[in-house]
């Protein structure tokens, strides 16, 4: 079950819809002539639904019947725009949590780094010298969390007071946190992974990510 964006939307194209998903799910491109949903990724929260100012979205089987064929529009899409992109290499995410590391030492902070791919296996994970144990597990889940909701879990503490956000965390046997210190690694408009980092404050984890993922952003990488 996913939702679907239909005739409605076209040649409207009104970006609310863009703005609540806390997925990042929904996408264009500048010559296409409507919104289009990623079912892959899409988790049914009705945010899109509910400030769509056109009516043109609807859950897959609840979609008008002359709109049918707007379920293979919306996935067309995404086959034809999502590079096909393997994870990050091992190496390159070991340089990941090193540099991650690096700049917690920097700050007098002593963290676990993970680096997952786009299905959440760990690709790579390392705990500094006077890391708590604990910050594995939490490391894994911020990751986790970045690599389902596509962004950074800083701005899923918005979400985590919503009805349907603990039921998700059920779902994920308690892997989803909303807390600072996870970030999606995104090609294009493709997931491949995600880095996660617990042991400091949750800003210090946000800074420590993105020490890690400016190794994917350096010249000659």
């Amino acid at each position: 079950m996913t939702y679907v964006i239909a005739q409605p939307c076209i040649d409207e194209k009104n970006a609310s819809c863009v703005e609540v998903c806390p997925v990042a799910c929904i996408h264009t491109m500048p010559d296409s002539p409507q919104y289009y949903i990623d079912g892959e990724i899409c988790i049914e929260c009705e945010q899109c639904e509910i400030v769509c100012p056109v009516n043109a979205i609807y859950l897959d089987y609840k979609l008008p019947e002359e709109w049918r064929g707007f379920i293979e529009v919306n996935a067309s899409f995404f086959r034809r725009h999502k590079a096909v992109a393997g994870p990050v290499p091992v190496d390159k995410a070991f340089e990941m949590i090193h540099a991650a590391h690096t700049y917690a030492a920097q700050t007098g902070i002593a963290v676990t780094a993970v680096v997952v791919d786009s299905a959440c296996f760990p690709i790579a994970v390392a705990r500094m010298d006077g890391a708590l144990p604990r910050t594995a597990d939490l490391a894994f889940n911020k990751a986790y969390t970045a690599a389902n909701f596509q962004v950074p879990t800083q701005e899923v503490r918005a979400e985590a007071r919503r009805p349907w956000f603990r039921s998700l965390v059920v779902k994920h046997h308690g892997h989803i946190m909303a807390a600072g210190g996870g970030m999606p690694i995104i090609d294009g408009i493709t997931l491949v992974g995600a880095i996660g980092v617990a042991g400091g404050a949750d800003e210090q984890d946000v800074l420590c990510c993105r020490a890690g993922l400016s190794v994917l952003e350096s010249p000659g990488h």
